[in-house]
């Protein structure tokens, strides 16, 4: 079953919604599997939106030659475009600017809130590191342990999201999610890229990932992904005490 609801509106074209009920079943479905998984918390969902949507994203999302993309060619990473969000998405297909609007909303943060057990989940609507990545034959991603806070606003990373979208994804391309343990001595998890596949991953500094060997996509095709990252608020002792609103008294 798709969590997501179509509205044909008449002023701005097709949309789409994420139903919190149908979120709440998936995340209560999948929570005990998410705890439990090694090398560390996370979970795999397929049909998340459902195929027809999502081929529509995928068949939006830009090319190597259709967004500004910046591109990275290091030791660690090449091949890989990205930070789009550096010009707020421009150009951008406006299905794929309203899923990132989806997955920072109410009820994505309640379903990850669900899943997860952690409260008070933050989104990033800048998308610092996340949002649109596109990574080309030959590209590829060494294993890491992501960045744990977020400076600007003092928050701590708690969740990785990432949402594939790659039709017709063939295993002898390559380009598997890989899940290390903490001492680095063993690949425990491999997640393909297919199309429609929802990851959650918490975030820790020996949560070890990457898809490390190159692709061997054909030309003219990439491994199209959509990221997302959330946090939490660290309680300061120089916080004020909460209070409801004051009202002022009647004025005579």
């Amino acid at each position: 079953m798709s969590v997501a609801t179509v509205d044909e509106g008449p002023l701005l074209g097709p949309s789409f919604f994420l139903s919190r009920t149908a979120l709440r079943s998936l995340a209560l479905a999948h929570r005990d599997t998410y705890g439990a998984a090694r090398p560390h918390p996370h979970v795999v969902i397929d049909g998340f939106l459902g195929e027809r949507l999502a081929t529509q994203l995928a068949g939006v999302f830009p090319g190597a030659t259709g967004a500004p993309w910046m591109r990275r060619d290091h030791p660690e990473q090449a091949a890989r475009l990205g930070q789009l969000q550096r010009k707020a998405f421009e150009g951008v297909h406006g299905a794929l600017r309203h899923l990132l609007a989806e997955l920072s909303g109410m009820a994505f943060l309640d379903f990850l809130e669900t899943l997860t057990g952690v409260k008070g989940l933050i989104a990033d609507p800048h998308f610092r590191g996340a949002g649109l990545h596109l990574t080309l034959r030959g590209g590829h991603l060494a294993l890491h342990a992501d960045f744990n806070r977020d400076r600007t606003r003092a928050l701590s990373r708690r969740l990785t999201v990432l949402y594939y979208l790659n039709p017709g994804w063939e295993p002898a391309w390559g380009g598997d999610l890989e899940l290390w343990n903490a001492d680095l001595t063993r690949c425990e998890a491999r997640i393909a890229p297919v199309l429609d596949r929802l990851v959650v991953m918490a975030h820790g500094d020996t949560h070890w990932h990457g898809h490390p060997a190159a692709l061997a996509c054909p030309e003219g095709r990439g491994r199209a992904t959509v990221a997302a990252y959330f946090y939490t608020a660290e309680e300061s002792p120089d916080a004020p005490e909460a209070h409801s609103a004051l009202w002022a008294p009647p004025r005579p």
